[in-house]
């Protein structure tokens, strides 16, 4: 497996992770971001929609967003999720989607699952797949996991092109393992494995 590393990689001033690729800022949300992060949640409320569990009205608010950036870096500090919003370089105070790794399992797992989205805007340019490849190379090369799985609906074209071009091969279908707007859909499951691991 080729990993690309981003372009940069630092630690901000909270000791969070931070890239930048050839054309995305990877970044922790922060209270200057939550009005940016709601007005691409609204824009996109119908695009993502299909994909996404079902998603109450406070989850558009400010409230919600300012609470979930504060929770996102604890859940950092724990070591069990790095939820990371996409902003592009030319325009730094646009969201214009998210690449999260959640459910991080240490001991005899060291795993995670990677979720994204990004704005129907910047669709079909190849952000999604820069995004994710920056995140696989954190999860592998600085968090020294073995395994990340992906998910995603059968009927998702978008989503299973980004993971084939990533290299995560398919495993099995999930049935009905996630309600999306009243129904349960089935997902596939697909996963990408460091050959190359080694305890750190």
């Amino acid at each position: 497996m080729h990993l690309v590393e981003p372009i940069e990689y630092r630690s901000d001033d909270l000791g969070l992770p931070w890239m930048r690729t050839e054309r995305l800022i990877l970044r922790f949300g922060a209270d200057a971001d939550v009005e940016p992060m709601v007005r691409f949640r609204v824009d996109n409320r119908e695009h993502l929609a299909p994909w996404e569990p079902e998603r109450n009205g406070y989850f558009f608010t400010e409230d919600a967003w300012r609470r979930r950036f504060r929770l996102s870096v604890q859940e950092a500090e724990r070591e069990e999720a790095y939820s990371f919003v996409l902003f592009p370089i030319e325009e730094e105070n646009r969201v214009i989607g998210v690449a999260n790794l959640q459910d991080v399992y240490r001991h005899f797992s060291q795993s995670a699952t990677l979720g994204y989205s990004i704005d129907r805007a910047y669709q079909g340019l190849g952000l999604m797949t820069e995004a994710c490849r920056a995140v696989i190379w954190f999860a592998f090369s600085v968090l020294g996991l073995h395994r990340v799985e992906a998910c995603y609906m059968p009927t998702n074209r978008a989503s299973a092109r980004v993971l084939e071009k990533l290299g995560f091969v398919r495993e099995g279908l999930l049935r009905q393992s996630l309600l999306v707007d009243g129904r349960w859909e089935d997902h596939v499951l697909s996963a990408i494995i460091d050959e190359d691991w080694k305890p750190q």
